[in-house]
């Protein structure tokens, strides 16, 4: 009887010894796993905040061609001085931006092809740019209204749109491909460590409940990167990138074509002093009091967003008519007023002029909005402050002409 006990117990601490390494073998793998799986999802985090990066920079870049081309046009149109300052910003930001393109593409030929490309048509761009400016400053206007209307400038900037979307989709598939492929890890690893749970018992239910805590946490701080992305820091409205996926959403809509949407692009005029005199603390703290006004006035199911320093715009859905339009342009132009007169005393002459495009009567396209939009508000810059315009260009996608409305 001892012997067979003997023999008993021999084989369940063998039994217990197999059991032991296998379970010691098993944290180990999947310890190695885990890590191994971390690494990669490192690495995808980094590829996504590396196509982040470069998505940002390349809109930046497009941005500042545009802001020089807008700069240039003002200045043709006015021959005031003052739309100088958004050409010469964008000519100096946009040799910036490319160089950080550079740095960032350097592992990357075919990016680097099409940023080559991209350089080419920029200094061709730029080129044409300053030779209409000098022609202008020189006295003939003429010539550089009629270098303007050759074309060449639009299929430059048309043909550099097309090589950034071309970039842009390129890395944009990167990101995507990096999210993706994280995603699956994460969904793999859960299974894994469910499966394992069962073998393990309580130690790896609680490490699955840590699992699902992290994902969770991963999942909330994702989510809060997306808005905080979408959200201007200083005044807490959304930015250009809401307003570009807003009127993204609206265009892919099946019901699109039966939309009425008006946008209006705001720009605070005499806010340069306020920085100038008071400081940049001053200004932002303005422009956080600023925002709270404005958005007293628009609805709740319109979008207030920052687009720029001193640059607001307001999506409008659902309005009866331009007169709806005009009442609010007035509205708005009231409210930076009571602010300016509520913070300063009118010590500062700051006013608002906006531009408004609508769809469909006076852009085809829902993505042109804000290009109508914006046209039309730098028309009403060079009216008396506080001015608002409506742009009208159905009829041709290439150019915003404009017709006046003061406010009364």
């Amino acid at each position: 009887m001892p012997t067979r006990l003997f023999r008993s117990a021999r084989r369940d601490r063998k039994r217990f010894v197999v059991l032991y390494v296998v379970l010691v073998a098993g944290l180990l793998l999947a310890a190695a796993a885990f890590i191994w799986e971390a690494r990669i999802i490192v690495r995808d985090g980094a590829m996504e905040e590396e196509a982040f990066t470069v998505l940002g920079v390349a809109n930046r870049a497009l941005d500042d061609l545009q802001d020089a081309e807008t700069g240039q046009r003002g200045y043709l149109v006015t021959g005031s001085a003052e739309y100088l300052q958004p050409y010469d910003r964008g000519v100096r930001d946009v040799e910036d931006a490319v160089q950080r393109l550079r740095q960032l593409l350097a592992t990357d030929p075919p990016s680097l092809e099409i940023l080559r490309r991209i350089d080419s048509l920029r200094e061709s761009e730029l080129g044409e740019l300053a030779r209409s400016i000098e022609l202008a400053r020189d006295g003939d206007r003429s010539a550089a209204i009629a270098l303007v209307n050759t074309g060449r400038g639009k299929r430059e900037m048309d043909s550099l749109r097309a090589e950034f979307d071309r970039l842009r989709g390129r890395w944009e598939a990167r990101r995507r491909y990096a999210a993706d492929e994280a995603r699956d890890r994460l969904l793999f690893g859960a299974g894994a460590l469910g499966v394992f749970a069962i073998f393990v018992g309580g130690l790896l239910v609680y490490a699955l409940l840590i699992e699902q805590r992290a994902f969770a946490n991963i999942s909330a701080y994702s989510e809060a990167m997306d808005r905080e992305a979408g959200c201007d820091p200083l005044t807490g409205l959304p930015n250009r990138r809401r307003v570009l996926a807003q009127i993204d959403a609206l265009a892919d809509r099946p019901d699109s074509s039966t939309l009425r949407v008006a946008l209006l692009f705001m720009d605070v005029d005499g806010f340069k002093r306020v920085n100038d005199e008071l400081g940049h603390s001053a200004g932002d703290a303005f422009l956080r009091r600023l925002a709270q006004w404005l958005s007293a006035v628009v609805r709740r199911d319109d979008m207030l967003a920052r687009v720029g320093g001193d640059e607001f715009v307001a999506l409008v859905t659902h309005y009866a008519g331009d007169e709806d339009l005009r009442q609010l342009a007035r509205r708005l132009i009231g409210q930076v007023r009571a602010v300016a007169h509520a913070e300063y005393a009118d010590r500062f002459d700051i006013g608002l002029s906006i531009g408004i495009a609508t769809f469909p009567d006076r852009v085809r396209h829902l993505r042109q909005l804000i290009d109508a939009a914006d046209a039309a508000m730098y028309a009403a810059k060079g009216e008396e402050s506080s001015t608002f315009r409506f742009a009208s260009g159905a009829n041709n996608e290439s150019e915003y002409a404009v017709s006046a409305r003061k406010l009364e």
